[in-house]
């Protein structure tokens, strides 16, 4: 069994914790912007700032199969997941954005009641690499987030 933290009886395996740094590098990068210069580029920085995203969880995709290791599929799924998340709630929380997913890996921590290794669905975070709702909830909440980041205007300062 992989490291865990106890919370009463119930086990949290470290592998949950493991996508916060990734998901907090990207909420850093994306809010440390110059608003001005942005409004006025010729490039489309959203653009890039989405490609950023896409190629940095297709590294750590690709690492996950160079190395053949289901832990490291589902960190680079459920930081794929927690993006996401934070994705989404940016538009609204602008910087606070980055609590999201913590608070997600609390809510899973202290009210999944199912034990490890057959967590609760609506978890996502302990279910197992192959664990067909845990792929598809990563796809959706990347993907939605990815589309909100692009469709949404950015707050001038």
């Amino acid at each position: 069994m992989l490291p865990s933290l106890f919370s009463g009886a119930q086990a949290a395996v470290l592998v949950v914790f493991l996508p916060i740094p990734v998901v907090a590098c990207f909420a850093l990068s994306l809010e440390s912007r110059l608003a001005a210069f942005e409004a006025s580029a010729v490039r489309a920085v959203p653009l890039r700032d989405a490609a950023l995203v896409v190629m940095t969880l297709l590294a750590c995709l690709c690492a996950a199969l160079a190395v053949q290791s289901d832990t490291a599929m589902c960190v680079t799924r459920n930081a794929a997941f927690l993006t996401g998340l934070m994705l989404l709630t940016r538009p609204l929380a602008r910087q606070a954005a980055v609590m999201v997913p913590v608070i997600w890996i609390a809510l899973v921590v202290f009210l999944s009641r199912r034990p490890w290794p057959d967590p609760d669905p609506w978890t996502v975070l302990p279910e197992p690499a192959s664990a067909p709702n845990a792929i598809l909830a990563a796809a959706v909440a990347l993907a939605a987030g990815l589309v909100l980041h692009l469709c949404a205007r950015p707050e001038q300062s």
